[in-house]
């Protein structure tokens, strides 16, 4: 099954494009995802930026599901696009759930005069992932335009979710992180310059997901807490120079002194989990294991897309058929 967790179809949603381009591109992608058989896509602003009438013709053009669970119409509060959609595949029913960030960039021109607003996500969750699992999901799925901080919360506000697709800071993640109540983190950095394979090993139990090499995901995990640890105790540091010209207010140095002391409790926890560890999830207990795989020069191009691409590319110069 392929979706997308997002940031898709324009560069920037702040930027306008040519006359006739974004138009173009929107049927250039709808042609690309249905002959690829993508199956959901989850809105994001660059999603908004194109407009909810022009978005939904795109959907049935692509013949995929748009998803957002948190996206609701200003008078209504009803959701906007499909909040979720169920799957079996194999042994699996999985939810999936879109969430996008309140933190939106042109946010006014994007929701505010549409008449749209965004509902915090972690509400919008806590409403909809005990429905799913009342409905019989064995995991759930977040494609996720959000912050990895708006992940992070999720995942401690929300039990239930076995997986988080993607975030808004492009991080690269070669191995699952794990974060709140036991949910699975993986993104695929940005620009469609990764595809993430993910693969689930369906064993005996099902109440939670471990990555498939436990090791390696603690090692990766463990040096993600060890560069925030560096991050925040440099930028205390500079702040705290003679003659320094950077100025925090007495609540954001709270926040960043709260910020440093979370993360080097979670250093020193990866540490002693990584100390004992064998590298092994329990025998009876279900894995996710992922494979990054680059989308680089010397990746061969789908003739049938390519010759849509270039037939753009001819139309709009310098545009680059997308991003």
């Amino acid at each position: 099954m392929l979706v997308d967790a997002g940031g898709l179809l324009v560069p920037s949603p702040a930027a306008p494009e040519r006359p006739g381009e974004t138009a173009a591109r929107l049927d250039v992608y709808a042609k690309a995802y249905a002959h690829m058989g993508y199956s959901l896509l989850n809105v994001g602003a660059h999603e908004l930026t194109v407009g909810v009438g022009d978005l939904q013709k795109f959907g049935k053009a692509a013949k995929l599901s748009l998803l957002s669970a948190n996206i609701r119409d200003a008078k209504t509060h009803e959701p906007v696009f499909q909040p979720s959609y169920i799957k079996q595949i194999g042994p699996l029913r999985i939810g999936f759930v879109g969430l996008v960030s309140t933190n939106m960039p042109n946010a006014g021109k994007l929701v505010l005069e549409p008449g749209l607003e965004v509902q915090d996500p972690v509400l919008a969750a806590k409403d909809l992932v005990p429905k799913l699992r009342a409905q019989g999901c064995d995991m759930i799925v977040v494609l996720s335009q959000l912050h990895r901080a708006d992940v992070e919360a999720l995942s401690n506000q929300v039990p239930g979710i076995d997986l988080v697709l993607g975030s808004l800071d492009s991080e690269l993640t070669m191995q699952p992180s794990t974060m709140g109540h036991q949910t699975l983190f993986i993104d695929a950095f940005t620009k469609g310059k990764y595809i993430s394979q993910i693969t689930v090993n369906v064993r005996g139990k099902r109440d939670r997901y471990w990555p498939a090499n436990v090791r390696d995901a603690l090692a990766s995990e463990r040096g993600e807490a060890a560069n925030q640890v560096q991050s925040l105790m440099s930028e205390l540091e500079a702040v705290d120079r003679p003659g320094s010209v950077i100025k925090l207010t007495p609540d954001t140095r709270k926040t960043m002194e709260a910020q440093l002391s979370s993360a080097k409790a979670r250093l020193q926890r990866l540490t002693l989990q990584l100390d004992s560890s064998d590298g092994k999830a329990p025998p009876d207990a279900s894995t996710v294991e992922i494979a990054q795989s680059p989308l680089a020069t010397d990746v061969p191009d789908d003739p049938v897309v390519d010759k849509w691409v270039k037939a753009m590319q001819d139309k709009f110069p310098k545009s680059g058929g997308g991003h």
